[in-house]
């Protein structure tokens, strides 16, 4: 686990939720992990190339979504995740996941990403390559999370 490879999308993630939403979400305590990922309510895949190569997934209950799709979309209120919430909780993992490449790129590291895809229901597993896996979660108000599990290489 490379410092100069996590860092990027922790800045990147606290940036784009807070301009986007006004959350101030803390960061956990991130691990690394050699498992499957697993979890129940929304799930958001990104595939990155490059410098280094993998996946990103970012996970939140539906609460959570819901919550961080009415913030987007300027306190409209979201009682389900139909197509227009998805959409809004894809923009944000692919702002991040932006944001993220322009700092590598500013850090003289080129990497490009996959267009977001956004999975829900529960018990939703994905097994990443032969790759450690990095966990970032952030801590919002009311003790929920989204945790942020980066699989990389080195190309």
């Amino acid at each position: 686990m490379k410092v100069e490879y996590i860092n990027p999308f922790i800045e990147a993630s606290l940036e784009v939720i807070n301009q986007t939403t006004n959350f101030k979400p803390t960061i956990g305590r991130i691990f690394a992990k050699n498992n499957s990922y697993s979890g129940d309510g929304v799930v958001i895949l990104i595939g990155l190339t490059g410098k280094i190569s993998g996946n990103v997934v970012l996970s939140l209950s539906k609460k959570l979504a819901l919550t961080i799709s009415s913030a987007m979309m300027f306190g409209m209120p979201v009682n389900e995740l139909d197509e227009m919430s998805k959409s809004a909780i894809a923009e944000l993992a692919n702002m991040i996941l932006g944001h993220t490449a322009n700092i590598f790129f500013q850090n003289h590291m080129n990497i490009d990403i996959t267009p977001p895809t956004v999975l829900t229901g529960e018990n939703i597993q994905l097994t990443p390559t032969k790759s450690v896996t990095v966990c970032i979660p952030l801590n919002f108000d009311g003790g929920e999370s989204l945790q942020i599990d980066v699989s990389y290489q080195e190309s």
